[in-house]
């Protein structure tokens, strides 16, 4: 993303204004607080004025609130946004114990409590939508309008990614694993916002956090298959947006598609046009846009 947008959104300029606010945010090392539950959370709230539902947004693992920073840019100049880290990944990143995707969902209630938030749309990046979707079961869609996915691979596991999280939970794998996993994602033409926030945000994270993304998540794969299948278990699903960029297939389109037309009352997708899984960082002005209309509709279909 260029330093300076020159944007027109209802009405709004933003130029300079998206530069600098996306400069502040990203340096923000955010709040910290510790709700009725007990556990220390960082966070970051912005756009406190606003009416309407807030936007929380939850992270993928082993990264923190900063990968938000340029969606939020945009978002907070209509809407309350309080960008969350799970347990022990904001600036103190001391390991705390163990803790899962229901607990991560648990602590998000305990701080839209503290922060007297009633109802909320999530946006949640890859394995952040474990924890989104347990949230959506936790409250129902009275309270939580809305999910947008960020690029949740929506396929069986493969057993070499069941390999990959298994090798996360060693101690002479993990190191070797996680660099292979950012080689990955820096190879070939890489975009700067992706860069820098890859190379600035993802640090400070020893063995035992990395070692728990690992069973986490394979937990998760073993226990719901894919996302979409967890999806169809919510017993009353908020409107469900997913916005992926990869596999840029005609199999996968035909996946999203067989489910839209099976849950056409709550779920949507649309393809982005970027080459990694982090949309909201590589095409902010793209999600935003997206996000904006998905709110339109959940406040539509709450006062019907």
């Amino acid at each position: 993303m260029p330093n300076s947008v020159l944007l027109s959104v209802r009405g709004i300029m933003v130029d300079r204004l998206f530069a600098t606010l996306t400069e502040y945010t990203e340096k923000n090392s955010g709040n910290v607080r510790k709700p009725k539950a007990g556990n220390e959370i960082a966070f970051t709230d912005y756009g406190f004025c606003h009416d309407g539902p807030a936007i929380l947004t939850f992270s993928g693992w082993n990264s923190d609130h900063r990968g938000y920073s340029y969606v939020t840019s945009y978002l907070m100049q209509h809407y309350r946004v309080i960008n969350m880290c799970f347990r022990s990944h904001g600036p103190n990143r001391d390991f705390k114990g163990d803790f899962s995707f229901e607990d991560h969902a648990r602590d998000a209630i305990s701080l839209l409590d503290s922060l007297g938030v009633t109802t909320f749309i999530c946006l949640a990046a890859s394995h952040g939508n474990w924890a989104a979707m347990s949230l959506a079961e936790m409250v129902g869609s009275k309270r939580m309008l809305a999910l947008v996915i960020l690029d949740h691979l929506s396929l069986e596991a493969t057993p070499q990614f069941y390999g990959a999280l298994k090798a996360l939970q060693g101690k002479e794998t993990w190191r070797k694993t996680t660099i292979a996993f950012f080689k990955s994602w820096l190879g070939g033409e890489v975009n700067d916002s992706i860069r820098e926030q890859l190379l600035k945000t993802i640090g400070g994270f020893g063995y035992e956090t990395w070692a728990l993304s690992g069973k986490t998540v394979e937990a998760a794969y073993k226990t719901w298959g894919t996302p979409l299948k967890r999806l169809e278990r919510l017993k009353d699903p908020p409107l469900v947006h997913h916005v992926y960029s990869q596999p840029k297939t005609e199999e996968y389109r035909n996946l999203h598609e067989e489910f839209r037309k099976t849950h056409s009352e709550w779920f949507t997708y649309v393809q982005a046009r970027g080459q990694t899984h982090f949309p909201h960082i590589e095409d902010p002005e793209f999600v935003y846009k997206e996000t904006l209309e998905v709110i339109d509709r959940a406040i539509k279909r709450q006062t019907a």
